[in-house]
């Protein structure tokens, strides 16, 4: 070999050397930047869960009950109609059983997701169960963390209520006859609106104002919901758990230091007797079915009307969400369970 093609050789290798220093650099760079982005800000950590979240198929969300088809031809829906709001997730859809011409009792269903992820097609077949037993549903959606907080996408069932007035002059509805619904963060929307209308000390507590009287609201529909939100950080968890958690506790309240002035995501403790009467079920498996049976003897201790669905380990294995898995035996029973006390409080309101 010539000298000078050793010399290319030894200038070749420089230049690799070089380059791969500059890449190693350029990725250090990169992911010091990326932890310094997740650790002044909760952004990274949202984005991260709400990518994980898109990679679910929506048409595979749940499981379809075995009358789909006849619950379809017995419905009508009206997509994508637009509420008046200041944020970009502002759709509704409307579920109303064919040919009927009264005045029908609503459910305003509020989706689950984390407050980050979820949409209103999530509960459209059992919104469409729920509507040919004779009820106008009404599933909507709202701005997502952290482009909006829990308290702004509370705000917005407000938002709902409102126009409700709007939809009865279009669809046969009656607005002063209302259930709240929710799954998962959807239910804890739900019962914190209802706690803001029942407790004027909660409602300060938030920043937002009463809308109206509490007996306003003719019941609520709990699936799976988080009644204390701070208590997930008290369980034996992983530190890296606990990193995701408190980050995303952070973009969905707005607050880096929402752990230490939180009381207000308990909401069992701001119950009162005003109120309303309440359907709380969740399943056994990964859930928050502890919280759940607290939050119904709370109910009970305040004289609030409470029906309750829960499910023995022995027998079946129930996940969280489980209504929405409507082939299966829990959510059948649940259904039903949920049907029979809306017969209650609608008859009582009427």
């Amino acid at each position: 070999m010539s000298q000078i093609q050793e010399s290319s050789q030894r200038l070749g290798k420089k230049e690799i050397l070089k380059v791969n220093k500059l890449i190693l650099m350029a990725v250090l760079s990169i992911v010091l930047i990326t932890s310094a982005f997740a650790i002044w800000t909760p952004q990274p950590t949202i984005w991260v869960m709400q990518l994980l979240a898109s990679k679910k198929n929506p048409e595979t969300f749940g499981s379809n009950p075995s009358d789909l088809p006849t619950l379809m031809a017995q419905t009508q829906v009206i997509s994508d109609i637009t509420y008046p709001s200041k944020y970009q997730e502002n759709k509704l859809d409307l579920y109303l059983p064919q040919g009927n011409s009264k005045q029908l009792p609503v459910i305003l269903f509020i989706h689950g997701g984390g407050f980050i992820t979820g949409d209103k097609f999530m509960a459209a077949n059992y919104s469409r169960a729920l509507a040919t037993d004779g009820y106008a549903v009404v599933s909507m959606n709202y701005e997502l963390a952290p482009g909006a907080t829990l308290f702004d996408q509370t705000k917005q069932v407000g938002e709902v209520w409102s126009y409700l007035q709007h939809l009865a002059s279009e669809y046969p509805l009656d607005p002063t006859r209302v259930i709240l619904a929710g799954s998962s963060a959807g239910a804890f929307l739900a019962g914190e609106f209802a706690l803001i209308q029942s407790n004027a000390e909660y409602a300060k507590l938030v920043d937002i104002p009463q809308l109206m009287p509490a007996n306003t609201i003719n019941g609520l529909l709990l699936y799976s919901a988080p009644y204390d939100i701070t208590e997930l950080l008290n369980n034996d968890l992983k530190s890296s758990l606990q990193f995701v958690l408190k980050r995303m506790g952070w973009g969905i309240l707005g607050d880096k230091n929402w752990m230490n002035k939180s009381d207000f995501l308990n909401l069992s403790k701001y119950v009162t007797k005003d109120f309303p009467p309440a359907f709380v079920t969740d399943g056994n498996t990964n859930s928050f079915e502890s919280q759940a049976r607290t939050f119904v003897d709370t109910l009970k201790e305040k004289d609030v009307q409470v029906n309750s669905l829960f499910f023995d380990p022995a027998e079946m294995k129930v996940g969280h969400g489980y209504q929405f898995d409507m082939a299966s035996p829990a959510s059948i029973s649940s259904l039903e369970k949920t049907k029979e006390f809306l017969k209650e409080i609608t008859a009582s309101s009427q």
